[in-house]
């Protein structure tokens, strides 16, 4: 699965010192309850392939997507105040909010659930699916991208992206890329979970008005970035390797999942 972490450089912000300190107080309350909890885990435990299948899709870097998008639209919000602005007890309260339903704990635990429901045979077809030698390919150049996100040349390529754009045709194949894989879909639904959590706890508040065609925008360039060196050729077989049916299929299932 195309990885989901690529926005994880945004600005350092007290949002993640508070989810960081609340997540440590789940975890030690969850240690407590885990003696009591101990006999249900045993008699509904998971599968070897079941937490194969979590660790190949690319999946449980979602948690931490949650905590950036908020990061990043808190920070905004203080940045470039609206009509209504987020002041620290609400900041907390959102904070407190995202780390009792996000932890990546608790993440892991809805992705196992939704997995251990598929028969056997599907997990097996997905499983064999994920580690086919292109779609590895294909994720280790998306690390590869995260990790030189901060660096000059990164943003130099971004800025020449948007003054040059690509010829309509190598256009095409990205968004295909993206529409088969469902990545700026997931992207955009964890999003969508901040923006509500923010409403419910910021009465008044609202996003900027294109903020899902941003979020979108964003995972285009960075996926012009990741397959800058790959032909078009193949990054049309990466785009139709989502078309198999289990794996289409599992990913849809995650997105209904986001919530």
């Amino acid at each position: 699965m195309l990885r989901l972490s690529f926005l994880v450089l945004a600005s350092a912000f007290a949002f993640t010192s508070h989810v960081q300190a609340l997540e440590a107080s789940a975890a030690n309350k969850k240690s407590i309850e885990s003696g009591l909890m101990q006999n249900a885990e045993t008699a509904n435990a998971f599968t070897e392939l079941e937490y194969q299948l979590v660790e190949a899709s690319g999946l449980l870097s979602l948690s931490q997507q949650i905590k950036n998008s908020a990061q990043r639209l808190i920070a905004g919000s203080i940045e470039k105040p609206a009509a209504v602005s987020i002041n620290h007890a609400q900041h907390f309260a959102i904070a407190k909010s995202l780390a009792k339903r996000w932890t990546e704990e608790e993440w892991q635990q809805r992705l196992l659930v939704l997995i251990h429901d598929m028969p056997v045979a599907t997990q097996r077809s997905i499983q064999q699916q994920l580690l086919h030698p292109m779609i590895k390919a294909a994720q280790r150049k998306e690390r590869v991208a995260i990790s030189v996100q901060s660096d000059p040349a990164y943003q130099l390529y971004m800025n020449k992206l948007r003054q040059r754009p690509p010829a309509a045709s190598r256009w095409k194949l990205v968004e295909n890329l993206d529409k088969q894989s469902g990545f700026s879909q997931i992207i955009i639904q964890a999003r969508s979970v901040v923006i509500n959590d923010i409403q419910q706890q910021v009465k008044g508040w609202q996003p900027e008005g294109a903020w899902e065609k941003q979020a979108r925008q964003d995972v285009l360039e960075f996926l012009f970035y990741a397959y800058r060196k790959t032909p078009n050729t193949e990054l049309k077989q990466i785009a139709d390797s989502f078309k198999q049916p289990e794996l289409s299929q599992f990913y849809k299932d995650v997105l209904n999942t986001v919530k």
